[in-house]
């Protein structure tokens, strides 16, 4: 297996890594899958840090995190939505028993009276009221008046221990939803956590793209800078063009992901494309033909120039040694230098051109 495949792997376990931050598979706690999702952030940011990433990767990634931040903002404003629903039970529930401890206080005194006025009555009392009767119907008034206040007491005592019921009840809901409040906030703070994680991982990808992009300005400034001299390099060396131009029999000059493509990127304009290797990786002719530049190249480091016929021509860039000389012939496929990044270049790379009576076109519109 190639590094640039073992690179490419890397890349996709990133991307896969970050998208599965937002699919945990029924955790066993709040605590363990926050410790989980900050496992697997950890991993992505030693992945930023290890990979070198091409911009369509890290902007891959980069919109990954973006997903998982709203699935957690989304997240924290649900449970923040919660609490508020849960504190106003609560402010409720408190009231309820404000009010509860207040009528409690009546009833308590009323039954304080009752009892102070039965005390004094004494346990005869009662009978002896009804005994000194003149009447029959004095008789009956007075024991009409004794059963509407033994029904008084009575219902005085049922209320009171109605209010001790529900006040005992509202004390249970008030713990319960305390209880579930302080998990409300367990879990908020949990989220927080999470999103202040999630945020510090995207921002070291934002910056490695940041970096990454100031960095291939740099090397394009430096690769249009030398475009007149390459020009002219391969016009006044190279053979001319006498018809129809073939695009067969190109093979890859080394297999890696293409970090850089061909065309406007990023305000510059890319002549060739960026394939990914590392310092000493054999770079081979792409297609039999006489080297018609060996040399250092300005901004393309140490460049060979192949001359392939009827205004045909490749450029290898940035290599850090170089194995074939100025009209030397070379077949397609024979080793012509070593991967590096020498000149203006944003690491170990193939700077890899194809020109046609010396102006560049898309090396992809020839490669298999």
């Amino acid at each position: 297996m190639t590094r640039g495949v073992r690179r490419l792997r890397a890349v996709v376990c990133l991307v896969l890594a970050i998208a599965s931050l937002g699919i945990a598979a029924q955790p066993v706690s709040a605590e363990s899958r926050l410790n989980e999702t900050r496992r697997k952030l950890r991993e992505t940011r030693a992945r930023l840090a290890a990979v070198r990433q091409d911009d369509a990767q890290l902007l891959a990634v980069i919109r990954q995190l973006g997903g998982q931040l709203s699935t957690v903002r989304v997240s924290l404003a649900r449970a923040e939505g919660l609490l508020a629903k849960v504190e106003a039970g609560i402010r409720g529930q408190e009231r309820r028993l404000v009010r509860l401890d207040a009528e409690r206080g009546r009833r308590s005194q009323v039954v304080a009276e009752r009892a102070r006025a039965l005390y004094i009555m004494g346990s005869g009392m009662q009978a002896e009221a009804l005994l000194a009767s003149d009447s029959i119907s004095e008789f009956v008034e007075r024991s009409e008046s004794l059963d509407q206040a033994m029904r008084f007491d009575r219902m005085l005592m049922d209320d009171f221990a109605r209010l001790a019921d529900q006040t005992r009840k509202t004390k249970a809901i008030l713990a319960k939803q305390r209880s579930r409040a302080a998990a409300v906030r367990t879990g908020i703070a949990e989220r927080a956590a999470e999103l202040a994680d999630v945020i510090s991982v995207k921002q070291v990808a934002e910056s490695q793209l940041s970096n990454q992009v100031s960095a291939y300005q740099a090397e394009v400034a430096a690769l249009e800078r030398e475009q007149a001299r390459i020009l002219a390099i391969i016009r006044a060396r190279q053979s001319r063009s006498t018809g129809a131009i073939s695009r067969r029999g190109f093979i890859w000059p080394i297999r890696g992901p293409i970090t850089s493509p061909y065309g406007p990127r990023w305000g510059g304009y890319h002549t060739g494309i960026d394939i990914n290797c590392e310092t000493g990786d054999r770079i081979v002719a792409s297609k039999a033909g006489k080297v018609i530049a060996s040399e250092w190249g300005g901004g393309y480091g140490r460049m060979i120039i192949i001359d392939h016929g009827n205004g045909v021509s490749t450029l290898y860039a940035h290599n850090s040694a170089l194995f074939v000389s100025r009209g030397q012939t070379v077949s397609r496929g024979q080793r012509i230098s070593a991967c590096g990044a020498t000149g203006n270049a944003t690491g170990d790379h193939l700077h890899f051109e194809v020109r046609i009576n010396g102006n560049h076109t898309n090396p992809r519109n020839f490669l298999p």
